[in-house]
């Protein structure tokens, strides 16, 4: 007996349809699967024949053969399970092919028969959509997650006995579920820019950044008040829409880390992984190459905390993932694509003490400095497009009783200017000031004689790269877009260029340095 069973698998964040071959044949009873299983399907074997015989049903005594098509690409995890067990036991189903050739079967099988949740269900069933499959068998514990999606019909089961019931129309299962709501979260974030006392040219530095979402660099003393900032950044980003909730939630299914309550992410992400962290963590990949902090940061914050602490190879391998918006994990046999579209937040010390041009006397000298900012290379440094010194609070602004500008106030003018750019761009592929490519600054951001006069000063000055200019650009579109300006003017280029004199007094004189 041949029957076929559809169901899915992953490749990075996205899905493939498998066709579960299952061939009963007479012959020394065997049970084989074939079409380059992984290490958890080919150990599905065991579970598969455990939870037939615990739930009531005969297993063949015959040679079982289970092919998993197409055969050259790597099936993984322990979403087969169920598939395999319906194609052995296709001799109870009462329906006809074509019924099953609209049905997609996901799920992990206990040995007694009972179904557990499996990570990556959100991206198998968005999957299966696109598919245009009609209806979808899921773990019944994965329903909050995968009811978010609609356009197909979704059926959580328990068991496998209640699976096999259902279809033969012997169960009802209560498929009046659709209760999650995503519209109108309301913020409920610990931190808000109003406990921020001074610093008002970093507030308005970070609002720029969330506007445009610009990659933001801080340099100061400990305590000025760098994590502070960054901590906050994403209690001034827009809310999410239910595209971008569809994105992270898929990124987040699949690493397994979606809370069962919510069933969905509905806040933007803040990664912010210690400076020991590895390659492998912070880019993604290792052996079953999977998403790094880079792809958990997608569409929100990625702080990266004593940058100058981390590893050079490792900060070298954001290079392309801050400029292109994903990362490529090439194997053998497989490349996997990452998004990471993220808005990358990173602090410093000036200098290993963390003293250098404070008011209290640096103990470093000039070589150790130099050493210690030379860990930024000037590439790396490029992918950034404001820089901000950050000094101690004075303590009479500490203690002073003036109400500070709050979060939700700051929120309002950097989703106008979103907002304003979700216009512009809506006949491009992208969302963000940041995201222009050459043709889109030309096209975009329109400059009068005055304002090339000043930019053709600072380009030929500080002997900016290509990337900088452009990115001075992109940042004064920003300005504009916030101030509701629709042509970039002298004094939103000037405003973008403050913001790069620390660059120049921290990086670009390191070899200049006069250190006593």
């Amino acid at each position: 007996m041949l029957s076929i069973i559809n169901s899915n698998n992953l490749i990075g964040i996205d899905s493939f349809l498998v066709k579960v071959e299952t061939d009963i044949t007479r012959g020394i009873p065997s049970f084989n699967v074939v079409g380059l299983p992984g290490t958890e399907v080919r150990e599905a074997r065991e579970r598969v024949k455990s939870a037939i015989i615990n739930s009531g049903y005969d297993f063949p005594n015959s040679r079982i053969v289970v092919n998993l098509s197409p055969a050259d690409i790597k099936k993984e995890g322990s979403f087969l399970d169920l598939p395999i067990s319906i194609g052995i036991l296709r001799k109870y189903l009462n329906r006809d092919d074509y019924y099953l050739d609209e049905c997609i079967f996901v799920g992990e099988l206990s040995l007694d028969g009972h179904l557990r949740k499996v990570k990556g269900i959100l991206p198998l069933v968005i999957g299966a959509k696109k598919e245009n499959f009609k209806r979808i068998f899921i773990p019944y514990d994965n329903l909050r997650e995968s009811n978010f999606i609609d356009g197909i019909e979704i059926i959580p089961v328990k068991n496998l006995q209640e699976c096999i019931n259902y279809i033969n129309g012997n169960k009802n299962i209560d498929l009046n579920y659709k209760d999650l709501k995503v519209h109108n979260v309301e913020f409920n974030y610990t931190e808000d820019f109003k406990d921020v006392k001074g610093n008002y040219f970093v507030k308005r530095a970070a609002e720029i950044c969330a506007a445009g979402n610009h990659n933001l660099i801080m340099v100061g003393p400990p305590g000025s008040g760098k994590t502070m900032v960054a901590k906050r950044m994403r209690t001034i980003l827009p809310k999410l829409d239910k595209e971008e909730m569809i994105e992270i939630s898929k990124i987040y299914s699949i690493a397994g880390l979606i809370n069962e309550e919510d069933g969905i992410i509905t806040e933007r992400p803040f990664r912010s992984p210690h400076h020991s962290t590895t390659m492998q963590s912070l880019v993604g990949g290792g052996f079953n190459s999977k998403p790094g902090e880079i792809t958990l940061s997608h569409r929100g914050v990625l702080f990266l905390d004593e940058v100058a602490e981390f590893d050079r190879r490792i900060l070298e391998s954001l290079r392309q993932p801050m400029e292109d918006k994903y990362v490529n994990i090439a194997r053998v046999r497989q490349n996997v694509k990452y998004p990471c579209n993220m808005l990358v937040i990173a602090a410093m010390n000036p200098c290993p003490c963390g003293l250098y041009l404070s008011k209290t006397e640096c103990r470093c000298q000039s070589y150790e400095i130099i050493r210690y900012r030379n860990r930024l290379s000037g590439p790396l440094l490029d992918r950034f497009d404001i820089f901000v010194e950050m000094i101690q609070t004075p303590f009479e602004k500490l203690n002073e009783k003036s109400q500070e500008e709050t979060s939700e106030e700051i929120r309002c003018r950097v989703e106008k200017a979103r907002e304003i750019q979700k216009l512009r761009f809506k006949n491009e592929l992208i969302n963000t000031n940041n995201e222009m490519s050459t043709t889109m600054i030309d096209k975009y951001c329109q400059l009068d004689e005055e304002s090339k006069n000043i930019l053709d000063d600072i380009y030929n000055k500080h002997e900016l790269s290509n990337r900088s200019y452009t990115k001075l650009i992109k940042v004064a579109r920003t300005i504009a877009d916030l101030e509701g300006e629709e042509n970039i003017k002298k004094n939103h280029i000037l405003e973008s260029y403050s913001f790069r004199k620390a660059y120049y007094t921290y990086f670009k004189s390191r070899l200049e340095l006069n250190h006593v």
